[in-house]
């Protein structure tokens, strides 16, 4: 009986790690898709006036010059991003950067953003989605 009780124990204790790694895994993904978003919006792809970035202000011709792949953690994780704006007729720019592969977790979090565009300031929201390469 004592043998049994082991085994069921081990049992137990083994999937209990597995999921509790597929947990952590999840977690990290989704930390690394806010810390790619932020820094898109904040760094990489803000407007900027003068010397002085504006922060959650798109710039579109910025886009180009990314690299749809960012090591974070010594990880190394690649992105899409979509930007939808006028509410009206639900405009849409991209998607930029690689598809996602099928079968990966991805991690999606969409933020309103400012879109810079032709010299015009146009309310938006940014889809980024993040998964590991």
């Amino acid at each position: 009986m004592a043998v049994l009780l082991a085994i069921v124990f081990l049992t137990l204790l083994v999937s209990a790690y597995s999921q509790h790694q597929s947990m952590l895994s999840t977690a990290g993904l989704i930390d690394t898709a806010t810390s790619i978003t932020n820094n898109l919006v904040l760094n990489s792809l803000a407007h900027v006036e003068g010397i002085r970035p504006r922060e959650y202000i798109v710039d579109v011709e910025r886009i180009s010059s990314l690299d749809f792949r960012q090591e974070v953690g010594g990880e190394n994780f690649s992105y899409q991003i979509k930007i939808c704006y006028n509410p009206d007729a639900e405009t849409i720019l991209g998607p930029f950067g690689p598809s996602p592969p099928d079968g990966k977790p991805i991690s999606a979090i969409t933020v309103p953003v400012t879109l810079y565009q032709d010299g015009r300031l146009l309310y938006a929201k940014m889809e980024v989605k993040v998964w590991r390469a």
